[in-house]
């Protein structure tokens, strides 16, 4: 290698690691990919807590919130029938211990609809130490997995070994983190090395590979042992392989059988979660349409609200996909959910509506969220956005109302990107 060949590489090795170094944290699911009306016209995620945020490996973190399908659900997508609420973490960093829906342990999926409101909890173990966005998530049958705010997690090193014991139904307990790893290691060591011999057999000193010029002027069907390309020794140790191969199949159904003679076949538990009310009937809502300023990231909603209950309420929250915007002060907002995906909301006129009176009211909300989670389809062919409005009585009862707006863009930022 020259002089000036070293120089260029070190140059190019340089640049590499000055760019891996300036990369800022990311949020790291992709879920500001996903198109817009895939996250506001389908779910929306409210009182959503991750906690503790600092752990050691080994300690848990319990994941709890709501999550309502909306009726708005797109004629696109596949009706929401069969769902699963998960967590969503980048890769295999926690472990799930434990996890329920609407009160009801949940070790699969469960049966949906449109309208539903899912109460859920989840206990994860951390596994591997390093900052880690937090999600929850519902992955729905035939649409995919639609994301809920997160908390960055922080996972220290723990000074003792990650243990994870399950006891099984024969009352023996097992710790899951190393069960049978021994074996499943040199069991598909054995198998890859014999895989290993079959590829070398053919390309280290076989013509068949070194010498294509000559392979390929062969008909496919003649061996040309004459010319040393497959001759009866390399039929003979390939047969000595296969019969490798199959002896160790047999082996191997044979441990399985006499080490583990009691087997339960995989099982599914499709279940309906109880219902939840979305709260006494306390108000109709119309929306009269949207603008939103893309310069200033501003979304405006004009709304007219009936209070059909037989007291005050107050219009308290807004909330879009995995955002929630708050009609209140700080201490509101930090209870609100994520503190990266809450914002506020203002009202006007910002006061109680009486009973049986009808109030035209302007929502106006400005967030950097619309822009990082790409919430408002600014290019889409239908430019709607739904979400769910939270109304409170004196007594504090509430009620979730969805409501489903067009929306107007009235200002660009140039973009090179779609």
């Amino acid at each position: 290698m020259t002089k000036r060949t070293g120089q260029v590489l070190l140059s190019f090795a340089l640049v590499g690691w000055a760019v891996v170094i300036g990369v800022p944290r990311a949020f790291a699911h992709g879920e500001a990919a996903d198109e817009p009306f895939l996250k506001n016209m389908t779910t929306a995620f409210f009182d959503v807590s991750v906690s503790p945020t600092e752990i050691q490996v080994g300690d848990p973190v319990t994941i709890t919130g709501r999550v309502k399908i909306l009726e708005t659900w797109p004629h696109t997508l596949y009706t929401p029938e069969i769902a699963s609420i998960i967590p969503v973490v980048p890769g295999p960093v926690f472990m799930l211990k434990e996890r329920t829906v609407n009160g009801e342990a949940s070790i699969g999926s469960f049966l949906v609809e449109k309208g539903g409101i899912y109460e859920f909890r989840m206990v994860i173990i951390g596994k591997e130490p390093g900052d880690w966005h937090v999600h929850p998530g519902i992955a729905i049958h035939g649409t995919g997995t639609l994301i809920g705010p997160a908390e960055w997690v922080s996972v220290a090193p723990s000074p003792t070994p990650l243990e994870f014991p399950v006891t099984l139904l024969s009352g023996e307990t097992i710790e899951l983190g190393s069960y049978g790893g021994s074996f499943v290691v040199w069991w598909s060591f054995l198998g890859f090395g014999l895989g290993l011999v079959w590829m070398f057999y053919w390309t280290l000193n076989k013509r068949t590979v070194t010498n294509l010029a000559v392979t390929l002027q062969i008909p496919p069907n003649d061996d040309a042992p004459d010319l040393g390309l497959i001759t009866p020794r390399d039929h003979m140790w390939m047969n000595v392989i296969a019969g490798a191969a199959l002896i160790m199949l047999v082996v191997g159904w044979t441990y399985a059988a006499t080490s583990y003679p009691v087997r339960w076949p995989q099982q599914t538990d499709w279940f309906t979660p109880a219902f939840i009310p979305s709260g006494p009937k306390m108000a109709e809502v119309w929306a009269s349409g949207a603008t939103f300023d893309e310069g200033t990231e501003t979304l405006e909603m004009d709304v007219r609200v009936t209070n059909v209950a037989d007291s005050p309420i107050r219009l308290k929250k807004y909330t879009m996909a995995m955002a929630s915007f708050v009609n209140g002060g700080e201490q509101e907002q930090a209870a609100a959910g994520p503190r990266d995906f809450v914002g506020p909301l203002d009202v006007d006129p910002n006061m109680p509506i009486g009973p049986g009176e009808s109030q035209d009211l302007k929502l106006s909300i400005s967030s950097t969220i619309f822009g990082v989670e790409r919430l408002i389809p600014l290019s889409a062919p239908q430019q709607y956005i739904a979400g769910v409005i939270q109304f409170e009585n004196a007594t504090g009862e509430q009620e979730l109302v969805t409501v489903r707006s067009s929306v107007i863009p009235t200002r660009f930022t140039p973009q090179y990107l779609p």
